[in-house]
């Protein structure tokens, strides 16, 4: 039997969540595209340049262009409209938080925090009536997941000429969820949930390359591999049903009744992703860059015995995008040319394993950036709306707005001699 101390440390991890929607019931959820808040001001994956000339963040092969060491995090405030009947609800959450070190301009190394998936999803049936032996009674079910899979990331820079650059990178995943199926009678509630733990890796291979240097125009091209190293393996906690009497969501000694079992069952190979990226940026003598960017994405896992409210799941994803980005300049004496300017559209398709219907996303982004201080700090802010919606059913209206700082110092330079 699982003890109520360990029980309320897995919801104070999930407990952060994020608006939920329909789509993210589908096996372990929606994917993340998008992490930092300057690659979200374009839609962007994170392979061109979003940050500052040259650099993404979320691009290790990109950072030994960075001048300074930086401290960066992103927060998003997300608004879901569902449906036809303007039901909304709204979460916020961390998008990534990064500490990346660049070395003599050749080499970089870094680490990051990031969510991978989204797994935050709500609905409720319509309520029906009955008669039970004269008696009136009320009942409809209730429908909830929350929390996810997060990913511990180790990243290093590497120059291979004088012209390309690799990056490579170890995501260790880890996490935890819960799904609850509830029975709601005459206003109590009848919990039956599973909570799930997370573990596995991922291996990223991201390359950076000059293809073309003229006076007017610089053309970079942007690849990534990413393969699964260890497929992603769950530990189970199946709980049996019980009447949560004081309605906090878990079960507790003022439960009914007074013990609850708990079934442990260990599933392996439930998450494996892989995928393909590549992207294109045009950079313009007057510090305008025009991107394209696209990814093919593949959950290779093999073992569909996992549950989750809907007995289907994210099979593969396909994202297209592509924008512009003018730069500021640090050195600039008007602030208005210290802003960043970005905007960028972009298309992404999810494929279901079982049925093959698709989820399809349509969205818009903008957002700026201001640079300050002498060693490059910068804030960042990025708006994204757009649609959602699956063949023949559900459709989701979303919004989000993401700011992020990032702090710069400067590491590993030489000190100068004194005179």
């Amino acid at each position: 039997m699982l003890s109520l101390k360990k029980l309320s440390i897995f919801f104070v991890f999930i407990g952060c969540l994020s608006a939920q929607s329909v789509f993210n019931a589908y096996g372990l959820g929606l994917s993340k595209s998008i992490h930092h808040t300057s690659s979200a001001g374009v839609g962007s994956i994170g392979l061109v340049p979003t940050f500052q000339p040259g650099v993404s963040f979320d691009n290790p092969a990109t950072w030994p262009g960075l001048n300074f060491a930086y401290v960066s995090g992103s927060y998003a405030n997300r608004q879901i409209e569902i449906g036809d009947n303007s039901h909304t609800n709204y979460g916020n959450g961390f998008e990534k938080i990064q500490f990346v070190v660049p070395i003599k301009n050749r080499f970089a190394i870094g680490f990051s925090l990031k969510p991978v998936n989204d797994h935050n999803a709500y609905f409720i049936t319509d309520s029906t009536q009955i008669d039970f032996q004269g008696k009136d009674l009320t009942f409809n079910k209730e429908f909830r997941s929350g929390g996810g899979i997060m990913a511990g990331s180790f990243g290093l820079a590497l120059p291979m000429n004088n012209r390309m650059g690799i990056g490579l990178s170890f995501d260790k995943l880890f996490g935890s969820s819960q799904d609850e199926q509830s029975l709601i009678l005459n206003s109590i509630y009848y919990r039956l949930f599973n909570i799930k733990t997370y573990s596995g890796s991922v291996f990223n291979i991201n390359v950076a390359g000059k293809f073309y240097e003229g006076h007017t125009v610089m053309i970079t091209g942007y690849a990534r591999v990413s393969m699964t190293g260890n497929p992603v393996s769950s530990t189970q906690y199946q709980f049996d049903l019980f009447e949560d009497r004081n309605n906090n969501y878990s079960f507790d000694s003022d439960d009914y009744p007074e013990n609850v079992d708990v079934d442990t069952i260990n599933v392996s190979n439930i998450y494996a992703p892989s995928s393909f990226s590549f992207g294109l940026n045009a950079a313009l003598n007057n510090d305008i860059n025009i991107f394209g960017e696209f990814q093919l994405w593949n959950d290779q896992a093999i073992n569909d015995n996992f549950s989750s409210i809907y007995t289907d799941q994210i099979g593969s994803k396909n994202h297209i995008g592509g924008g512009v980005v003018r730069f500021g300049k640090m050195g600039a004496r008007s602030w208005q040319d210290k802003i960043t300017m970005r905007f960028g559209i972009f298309k992404e398709s999810y494929t279901l394993k079982n049925s093959g219907r698709k989820i399809n996303e349509n969205g818009i982004s903008v957002g700026i950036g201001f640079k300050f201080a002498a060693t490059g700090n910068q804030l960042d802010v990025a708006y994204r709306t757009g649609a959602r919606s699956i063949t023949n059913d559900y459709k989701e209206t979303i919004q989000e707005f993401t700011i992020g700082l990032s702090l710069g110092d400067v590491w590993f330079l030489r000190r100068r001699t004194k005179q």
